[in-house]
């Protein structure tokens, strides 16, 4: 009998073990790993504010359209989940009902979903900013640190590009929104009523004033223990209205994202980003050894970009690894901006990951083997040390020797002479942005782009300038 009993705790719990999973549809907006250079050639000259309204809708539809047959065929398990940036759901299955679902004519891959944050109330923003004025862009008596000026970035200030109109939604760690450098920048909901306790805009989140966190289901974004959001925050839009301008873009507005945890919180992020006009997304983080995943977090990142999104991600900090696996996700995605690291004297950073990037053993794309790989980063920019920060507190800067150093800071750089970019053009497409900053880059290390430097040091003058002349 207790022979009997203990084989009886040992299979119950593995034959009810559930897990969430994302269950990918057949259809998608891109069919296959050459959809996306297909459909970039086919809206060359189509504008950027164009291109969302449709593409967004286009993917709602296609969601729409299957995923209620998929959701029946499982038998409508309870807490479902629908994405729309891709056709997928999201659900809770056992063993069995996956291996059904795998089966089923209209899925086509199921993955692992990640983190999925819990539904239900979602807290209050824990500070609530007071409206002020905001005054007008002035470099007067202000200092402006090394690393804008080798940038070129005052002179594209001085052409009337400082970010203007362009929001850029930080995935990171939540940001201090409150220092005095970035609370006359950071975006806010305006259809939302602080702490209401109500989805007072509709778009399915409670008192998303400044952004949501898709990891816990909260709307604070406030995060005082991990300061990593709130430096490179900095660095894409700090005023300087503390007296040290830090922001390559000092008049973007910064929204701000939680969505680490895996791939269903990130499309979350997307989705959110899309819907409430973000611009940009800058994503200072790496995910290594994804497998076949890093294929889902690839058709996440092309359609996002085809619905106008221009992704930004530091090239990482991992030199010791072997070829092909320096470079995780996001930033080994063909289409996402990938930022590798340049040292004060314009030399290599040593601590920066290197290119290039294999895609040949990734399902449903296959596309990048080891003997023709994608070459990464795609430009450079400054990890530190001694980078111009704001301190994490509500006030102050960090001294000029400053320690602080890594690719999370290369990548706001990149993602705010972006934002210098789309404020003087508006309806350049990501794909049109990403050549600019290819185009008028420093060529650094050996001629042409390359696994180190990539197309070189961004130069944000002549970005802005080629930006302009593209409006002509």
């Amino acid at each position: 009998m207790r022979l009997l009993t203990a084989l009886l705790l040992l299979v119950i719990p593995v034959a009810a073990q559930e897990r969430d999973v994302l269950v990918l549809a057949k259809t998608q907006l891109l069919a296959d790993a050459k959809a996306f250079d297909v459909f970039c050639k086919k809206h060359a000259k189509t504008p950027r504010s164009k291109l969302r309204k449709q593409i967004v809708a286009q993917l709602k539809q296609i969601a729409a359209a299957e995923q209620p047959k998929i959701l029946k065929a499982l038998g409508n398990p309870k807490n479902a989940r629908s994405l729309w940036l891709i056709n997928a759901v999201v659900v809770r299955l056992d063993a069995a009902a996956i291996a059904k679902a795998r089966a089923h004519e209209l899925v086509k891959w199921v993955y692992p979903a990640g983190r999925v944050f819990p539904m239900g109330d979602a807290g209050k923003v824990e500070e609530v900013l007071e409206p002020t004025a905001r005054k007008p862009f002035s470099t007067d008596k202000k200092t402006i640190p090394w690393n804008l000026k080798m940038l070129h970035v005052p002179e594209a200030w001085k052409r009337g590009a400082r970010g203007d109109g362009v929001v850029v939604a930080m995935f990171d760690a939540g940001m201090n929104y409150s220092h005095t450098d970035l609370r006359n920048n950071v975006w806010i909901n305006p259809d939302e009523i602080a702490n209401n306790g109500k989805d007072d805009d509709g778009n399915g989140f409670v008192d998303d004033l400044y952004g949501f966190n898709f990891t816990a289901g909260k709307a604070d974004v406030k995060n005082p223990k991990i300061h990593h959001g709130t430096l490179t925050s900095s660095i894409v839009a700090g005023d300087g209205s503390g007296g040290q301008i830090t922001g390559v873009a000092p008049r973007a507005r910064l929204m701000a994202l939680i969505a680490n945890g895996g791939p269903y919180n990130a499309a979350r992020g997307f989705q959110y980003a899309l819907e409430e006009g973000a611009d940009i997304v800058n994503m200072s983080f790496s995910i290594p050894n994804l497998g076949n995943v890093r294929g889902l977090w690839r058709r996440m990142a092309e359609h996002a970009t085809c619905a106008g999104l221009v992704l930004i991600s530091g090239a990482g900090n991992f030199p010791k690894e072997p070829e092909f696996k320096q470079i995780r996700i996001p930033e080994g995605i063909p289409c996402v901006i990938c930022v590798g690291g340049v040292n004060r004297r314009k030399g290599f950073a040593r601590f920066t990951s290197q290119g290039p990037v294999e895609w040949g053993k990734v399902k449903f794309y296959e596309d990048y083997p080891e003997d023709a790989p994608l070459i990464k980063p795609d430009v450079a920019a400054f990890p530190g040390p001694g980078t111009g920060l704001i301190q994490p507190g509500n006030e102050g800067y960090q001294p000029e020797n400053n320690r602080f150093r890594g690719n999370s800071l290369s990548a706001p750089h990149v993602a705010g002479v972006c934002a210098l970019i789309l404020s003087v053009n508006r309806d350049l497409t990501p794909w049109r942005v990403r050549e600019i900053l290819e185009t008028t880059a420093e060529d650094l290390g050996p001629e042409g782009k390359d696994a180190k430097f990539g197309a070189g040091l961004v130069n944000a003058d002549a970005a802005v300038a080629a930006a302009v002349e593209a409006k002509r």
